[in-house]
């Protein structure tokens, strides 16, 4: 007798009533379909019967018609049992909210209208996508599913994890990547030996899309014996079947413990696996192009990364301020740079990757109460500021211990260690749990300080000074310059600055704080040269806001301002080539012969590498989650190599994203821009400029907004220009808006299209 565990969300009587009236007449005397409400009349606790039927069962069927926290759940703890699943749904439900999330709709499903279609397809042998293992990641062994806006419990997380738990991790950030399909998800949990997942209050989008997620994964990891933790605030109820698992927290100090605790479970994980050489492995699954977010793929980002001229020249200082689209591979810059300076052990490297809001009550205090003149002068003194410190606790940090072994530096070590202590409390926290203290200090200084009362809009630079510093700075920033004398090369960078922007878009404000970040980089490198001691910088901003908000406010000739921008289809293909033959170093047989055993070598009548770089927007980002994303359906389908149908559905899931991303990208830049990019995309045949301003100009009503709408279309490689028949993208170009804006001028019948990637969804 075999057991088919069907689960579904109740609430509906009729859909109820079908379920159970097909799981009947598709049962047979040697094999019972069950819906779950059958079984229901133990009075157990919900979460542990359901997940006993789960295990007892032979297979597995979810009802995916609406979105459900508890039938995801479920059905990640089958997958991760590795159950047979199959999944149905509805078609007299809307299935739109499902799509909208991203993660199951990716899977094959079956759809039924009443119950004889339904009992037919219950009826089915038991089959399965297949969900094989994955090898572990021991480099970075944890994997958190962050929410897709930073919260203070979310940065206490992070912040625990680097510096109590001291585990490297990855992360699925929506800031980076705002889709996460199911196959992605599986991966990224099986590979790890620790899994964390947030939370959110609320029915929102937003918090509907991240709690799928963590019902998802959280399944999988239960169902896999995978340490996880589902972090909660204790006043939240939760979905029945997760409601006694997760970990609660009521002070942040207590996630402080959590994640303690955690560490020993992680680490017992750790020392528990066996690894089991695979025999059977296929070639599909030991070729990879990789993780898109380069964060994630740290350790072992150097064995295939392409040293281009903008790197050259930010690794030897001659590079600042580095910008690129979002996927760009700006992070990945960061990276190398900070490792292959960081060789030399001599050398100080501080490297900031902030995580989320620290800066919103400061950008809150410096709109509300400060004239425009004085805003630009309070921001480049905190940064400075925030510099000096970050530079003394680097020294601290890294000679904790060679101080003390080193007559020459203990000294200087305690004066310095005395003169930052009586400035800033750090604990036990990162970057961004330092930043947000001292943005916090900074404002208690100035409701504390004599200038209270004083009119905000005119106080004079001393008291202004007075206010961020609480004491004079020039004493540390003495002490660091000569405690450095017996260092090396100081290199700051300074990454993820759009992370600091609020919800709502980037303002002439947030331009004040990248602008008056790079003024303090540049004083702060004045006064090293006046001591001889050498210090480089370079900050990473996204090339949209440096275009379109930076440019026009900085003195442009004094930045030493390199793009990262992609516009060689040859370099393109060598970084894509690189990635594959690294991962199948391993592999025997000429590179030639490897590759065609693992892909078809057309797409749509194109060789393969142009389809991906077509479809990537010269992104490498979306090159890389274009390539995987089709490995991957290939390997779920049991295919020994990529077909030509993986590649299209894969184009069509990164269209989705891609769409998400422009969007989002747009709505920072254009007041009133959010969503525009979905209505367009609908009109996608014979658009004009005449077209886009009509449909922008119902939400719009500026019209040098709606410009600067096409123009940020023009710029992120949502649109192109037709010249002489063929499409003109910004990449093709060299990214001159000014040859864009010649082809267009005044005239509203010039022809746009659309790129193919945002038509591959559809729309």
């Amino acid at each position: 007798m075999t057991t088919v565990f069907v689960a579904y969300a109740s609430g509906n009587d009729f859909h109820s009533n079908l379920i159970k009236k097909a799981c009947e007449a598709a049962s047979t005397p040697d094999r019972r379909v069950i819906p779950w409400s059958d079984l229901d009349t133990s009075g157990a606790p919900i979460a542990r019967s359901v997940e006993s039927w789960v295990e007892d069962a032979d297979s597995f069927v979810a009802d995916v018609s609406k979105v459900n926290h508890n039938v995801t759940y479920e059905l990640g703890f089958a997958i991760g049992l590795g159950l047979p699943t199959r999944l149905i749904r509805s078609t007299h439900e809307n299935f739109q909210p499902v799509r909208d999330i991203g993660l199951l709709d990716t899977l094959g499903y079956d759809g039924y209208d009443y119950e004889r279609p339904l009992t037919k397809i219950l009826g089915k042998a038991d089959e399965t996508s297949r969900w094989g293992d994955v090898a572990k990641h021991k480099d970075q062994p944890l994997f958190i599913l962050q929410p897709s806006t930073p919260t203070d419990s979310s940065l206490r997380t992070t912040s625990a994890v680097k510096k109590i738990a001291r585990i490297k991790f990855r992360n699925s950030n929506p800031a980076e990547i705002s889709r996460l399909n199911a196959s992605e998800a599986y991966e990224n949990v099986v590979s790890s030996f620790g899994v964390i997942a947030f939370w959110m209050d609320g029915t929102s989008d937003e918090a509907m899309r991240n709690n799928q997620r963590a019902a998802f994964i959280y399944g999988i990891a239960q169902g896999r014996g995978i340490p996880a933790l589902l972090v909660a605030h204790e006043s939240l109820s939760l979905p029945l079947d997760v409601q006694d698992k997760a970990d609660r927290w009521w002070k942040l100090e207590d996630i402080d413990n959590l994640i303690a605790a955690f560490r020993t479970t992680v680490a017992d994980a750790q020392n528990e696996f066996v690894t089991v050489k695979q025999q059977t492995d296929g070639l599909l699954e030991r070729l990879s192009c990789g993780d898109p977010v380069a964060e994630n793929e740290a350790a072992a980002l150097a064995d295939h990364f392409l040293e281009t001229d903008a790197y050259r020249r930010t690794l030897g200082g001659e590079a600042n301020v580095l910008v690129g689209r979002k996927g760009s591979g700006k992070t990945a810059v960061f990276l190398q740079v900070r490792d292959r300076t960081r060789a030399r052990k001599e050398n100080i490297v501080i490297d900031l990757i902030p995580d989320g809001h620290q800066l919103v009550k400061m950008k809150e205090f410096i709109l509300d109460k400060l004239s425009r003149g004085t805003r630009k002068e309070v921001i480049a003194a905190f940064w400075e500021y925030v510099l000096w410190l970050e530079i003394a606790y680097k020294l601290l940090e890294k000679d904790q211990v060679r101080a003390f072994r080193d007559p020459r530096l203990l000294p200087g070590y305690n004066k310095l260690k005395g003169l930052f202590e009586s400035r800033v409390d750090t604990g036990v926290g990162d970057f961004s749990e330092r930043l947000k203290r001292l943005s916090q200090n900074v404002i208690d200084r100035f409701g504390k300080s004599s200038i209270v009362n004083d009119d905000l809009q005119q106080i004079d630079s001393s008291k202004v000074l007075e206010a961020i510093y609480g004491e004079d700075v020039r004493k540390l920033r003495e002490e660091v310059l000569g405690y450095l004398r017996l260092k090396g090369v100081v290199f700051f960078l300074f990454d993820n600055l759009d992370r600091f922007w609020t919800p709502g878009g980037f303002t002439d404000d947030d331009a004040l704080i990248v602008i008056g970040l790079a003024e303090s980089m540049q004083e702060i490198a004045r006064k090293f040269s006046r001591q001889k001691l050498d210090f480089s910088w370079a900050i990473f901003v996204r090339s949209d806001v440096y275009e379109f908000l930076v440019r026009g406010m900085a003195d442009y000739g004094k930045l030493a301002v390199q793009s990262l921008e992609w516009t060689d289809r040859a370099l393109m293909k060598t970084l894509f080539e690189d990635r594959l033959r690294s991962s199948a170093s391993q592999i025997t047989g000429d590179w030639s012969t490897i590759w065609s055993r693992a892909s078809v070598s057309t797409v749509k009548g194109k060789p393969v590498l142009d389809f991906l770089i077509d479809g990537s927007l010269m992104r490498p980002r979306y090159l890389i989650r274009l390539f995987e994303t089709a490995r991957r359906r290939a390997l779920t389908f049991g295919r020994d190599r990529i077909e030509e149908e993986d590649y299209c559905q894969a184009l069509t899931e990164l269209g989705w994203q891609v769409l998400e991303d422009l969007d989002r990208e747009i709505s920072d830049l254009v007041i009133h821009g959010a969503s525009l990019l979905f209505e367009i995309v609908q009109q996608k045949n014979g658009l004009t400029r005449g077209k886009i301003k009509y449909i922008a100009g119902k939400k719009i009503q500026n019209s040098e907004d709606v410009d600067k709408l096409i123009d940020v279309m023009l710029w992120n490689g949502s649109l192109g220009v037709l010249d002489n028949g063929a499409p003109r993208y910004i990449f093709d170009v060299g990214y001159k808006r000014q040859y864009l804006a010649s082809l267009i001028r005044d005239d509203d019948t010039v022809e746009f299209v659309l790129h193919p990637t945002l038509v591959a969804t559809g729309g």
